[in-house]
């Protein structure tokens, strides 16, 4: 917030592309054009969005019944021997997964495998 008062960061909305321009980077927005130093990519992907290359796994996933959507974005496992992790994870607030975060979904599901097989 301090940076924002001070004048040091600007919020664009509306970026609809972005060009290196002479050490700079130029931004064509919604509401016209604006330089930056420096571009941060602060936009989530749309809670139903799935990637492409994830397209045809969900549809089957979802075709065989082996996972639901959930209304908050992402899957989840209608089967317990399925898990999800990583952006695909549904469940709770959408928010796109950092590299700690996929790491301990993942070992929760390690985890969830090594119970399930002991048992």
């Amino acid at each position: 917030m301090e940076l924002l008062e001070r004048g040091q960061l600007t919020v664009a909305a509306g970026v609809r592309e972005i060009q290196a321009a002479h050490g700079r980077f130029r931004l064509r927005c919604d509401d016209g054009t604006q330089s930056a130093d420096v571009v941060v990519n602060a936009v989530n992907p749309s809670p139903q969005a799935v990637p492409h290359a994830a397209a045809q796994l969900v549809a089957s996933l979802l075709a065989e019944d082996l996972a639901a959507p959930h209304p908050a974005g992402g899957l989840v496992p209608a089967d317990p021997r399925l898990h999800v992790v990583g952006d695909l994870a549904g469940g709770g607030p959408f928010i796109t997964s950092g590299i700690l975060g996929v790491a301990a979904q993942a070992a929760g599901a390690a985890q969830a495998v090594l119970t399930a097989r002991a048992g």
